[in-house]
């Protein structure tokens, strides 16, 4: 404004001639323009921050959502699971562990984008049969099995290694296909290191309160393989302790059969005197408990080859007269193998023939590190 007021100036005082004064106005229209040229030239420069943000937002909604995954879970950014469907079917879901077991399963298949449904084998052969003959029928790209025995399912497992469908076996055991190398892996753990574990605490507690010398009731399941090997660990450290001048003696063997009412009555029947019970799994030791609570007995103590979840670890927590210790086998670690396994195949990586995950003793002096309260 102030140059265009400057050039009237210049018209009207003689000092320049009306065609210069045009030429000067059409000068100053031009660099108008191009400044306005400019300004336009930057509009897109500012909203480009506008635009990556959208993006960062669209991808953060895109990805898996991670509640209720613990963060002691080892997660995997592979999406090589997407769209696949996976058979899958656990011995009991009875069992609480068993119930860990097949909840986290499924968690983690929804945060790995694959359809998966965990179905109840319900201790019974006949009933798996039928459901890993159904995945079959159903184009399953994987099956997941925890065997209700080591071998009663087999003739539907072969069905479905000859269907060429890889099979992971998880927590239990198909022996023959192991032996035969029809299953891709075997996410479990050690079960006679099992008893090891317990049977260290168990001494050392015995020692340690009890001079060395004890009266040890066992309940166990006679038709599980995995919970009679506990018992091999269990023995193989007692009778050491024993060499070396302890007097642990077993007084009592019952098949409670993983179940809560044969444990009790098991239990409420013994006679003879007794100071410890060493379960093979967390039903039995729960029974076990039942019944000496219902006798007013609180010296005994009882010992689990096999136990999470809340009601095992608030009993530790609250310091259950009779529950002393468990062993931890924790169900999403185990599950985190699990799909570790499936996508290392899929990947076309090498698999171990078996992989252990690690345990843990728990009491009262560490059950805070393995459950919220």
């Amino acid at each position: 404004k102030e140059f265009k007021a400057e050039a009237l100036k210049y018209e009207i005082s003689g000092g320049m001639s009306m065609k210069k004064g045009l030429a000067l106005l059409m000068t100053l229209a031009m660099v108008t323009s191009l400044a306005a040229c400019g300004s336009k030239q930057e509009t897109p420069d500012a909203a480009a921050p506008s635009s990556t943000s959208a993006t960062e937002e669209t991808t953060s909604q895109a990805a898996p959502s991670t509640d209720g995954i613990p963060a002691s879970v080892t997660l995997s950014d592979s999406t090589i699971l997407q769209g696949k469907k996976i058979g899958c079917a656990i011995c009991y879901k009875g069992d609480e562990w068993c119930a860990a077991v097949a909840g986290a399963l499924e968690k983690l298949g929804s945060y790995y984008g694959c359809e998966i449904v965990v179905e109840d084998g319900d201790l019974n052969d006949e009933t798996m049969t039928k459901q890993i003959e159904n995945m079959i029928a159903n184009n399953c790209d994987m099956l997941f099995i925890d065997p209700t025995t080591p071998e009663g399912t087999t003739q539907a497992l072969n069905k479905a290694y000859d269907a060429r469908i890889p099979i992971l076996i998880y927590d239990g055991y198909w022996t023959s296909g192991a032996e035969e190398g029809k299953i891709i892996t075997s996410v479990t753990w050690d079960q006679i290191e099992t008893g090891r574990i317990v049977g260290e605490y168990f001494v050392n507690y015995v020692k340690e309160n009890l001079d060395g010398k004890c009266r040890l009731v066992e309940l166990t399941n006679a038709v599980s393989e995995q919970c009679q090997s506990r018992f091999i660990g269990l023995h193989e450290v007692i009778d050491k302790a024993n060499a070396d001048g302890c007097e642990i003696t077993i007084v009592g063997h019952h098949d409670s059969q993983g179940n809560r009412e044969t444990a009790y009555n098991a239990i409420s029947s013994m006679v003879e005197p007794y100071d410890f019970i060493i379960s093979d799994v967390d039903n039995g030791a729960m029974g076990a408990c039942s019944a000496l609570q219902a006798a007013g007995n609180t010296d005994v103590k009882v010992i689990s080859m096999g136990a999470y979840g809340a009601e095992p670890f608030n009993k530790l927590h609250d310091g259950d007269p009779n529950y002393l210790a468990c062993l931890n086998v924790d169900a999403w670690i185990l599950s985190q193998f699990v799909y570790e396994g499936a996508i290392s195949y899929f990947e076309g990586q090498e698999l171990p023939e078996k992989t252990n995950i690690e345990l843990f003793m728990v009491d009262s002096s560490n059950v805070e590190d393995f459950w919220s309260f």
